[in-house]
């Protein structure tokens, strides 16, 4: 896991104060730092940990208050921590940032931060020409939540621009309404082709594997975005393996680049059978070997919370 706690600390571009229902997510530099640091200690003994920071938005921090917990984290020796921050996710913020500063808001990273491969900008739909190349140059992910911004009605990002730039992309969940990296890969394809009225739009070329083009960009930008040794089956990187099942209807009599097409088009998370960690199976056909333990305390989390 990687951990990115999030910092939250005003209501609006320029510092905004935060409105009373965003009172319980702020904090400041010292508490914020002081949560990094218990969360660095608690890190340090296990490889399977990385950590990393989420300034939630340019509306919910400033300039000096995030250059500020860039020190903090370059003092414990965090200086390639992946770093993490919602950016023009929907016309309002881009509107707002434009008010606040004259400039869009990949703009505006871009041209006040020192924005490398460390960083990963979350959604970034609403971009212009001159940013898409930009973020692409910069080495910024754009960590993209397909199924959210489909669901939210934000926008669809310009993932065939993008990716011809050189861009690097990951893909998450930005608010769970489904948690399916197929799902996610596949809305992204068909984002374009609904927006461009065309098909295999992120295929890299004639009569090459759409899937197989997804996958592999969503691997790689992910694995950078998450600062882990993972992305790969190769020397050196860590075995974290998803094994899906040949016999799923959606999967049988396919292979290799026809099986990934058919698991992202069509198959989704119901044919996925085994995952290890670190070499760890820790998914057994299709049951975790902690699942009755994780309802329970799930059950009992979710009781907690609604009482």
């Amino acid at each position: 896991i990687t951990m990115l706690p999030t910092l939250y600390a005003y209501g609006g571009f320029g510092g905004q104060p935060p409105t009373s229902g965003q009172r319980r997510f702020v904090n400041g530099s010292n508490r914020y730092l002081k949560i990094l640091g218990t969360l660095d200690k608690a890190g340090k003994a296990d490889p399977l940990r990385q950590l990393g920071i989420s300034p939630h938005s340019l509306r919910a921090v400033t300039k000096e208050l995030l250059n500020e917990v860039f020190a903090g984290l370059d003092g414990m020796g965090r200086v390639s921590a992946p770093i993490h921050i919602h950016v023009a996710e929907q016309t309002k913020e881009v509107d707002d940032c434009l008010a606040w500063s004259g400039m869009k808001p990949v703009q505006y990273l871009l041209d006040h931060f020192d924005v490398s491969s460390r960083w990963c900008g979350i959604h970034a739909t609403h971009m212009t020409a001159g940013e898409t190349q930009r973020m692409a140059a910069s080495g910024m992910i754009a960590g993209l939540c397909p199924t959210t911004e489909a669901n939210l009605g934000d926008g669809i990002f310009p993932a065939d621009a993008f990716l011809a730039a050189k861009g690097a992309i990951a893909i998450g969940s930005d608010s769970h309404i489904s948690v399916s990296p197929a799902e996610d890969l596949r809305q992204l394809e068909y984002s374009q082709r609904l927006r461009d009225r065309t098909r295999n739009a992120l295929a890299s070329g004639p009569g090459k594997s759409t899937g197989r083009a997804l996958f592999d960009a969503a691997l790689k930008g992910g694995a950078r975005s998450m600062a882990q040794p993972v992305g790969a089956l190769a020397p050196g990187l860590r075995a974290d393996i998803t094994v899906l099942d040949d016999d799923h209807p959606a999967l049988i009599g396919r292979s290799q680049d026809r099986a990934l097409d058919s698991w992202i088009f069509s198959g989704g998370n119901s044919c996925v059978r085994d995952v290890f960690v670190a070499g760890h199976h820790v998914v057994q056909n299709r049951r975790h070997i902690r699942e009755e333990a994780i309802l329970k305390n799930f059950r009992a989390a979710v009781k907690r919370l609604t009482a």
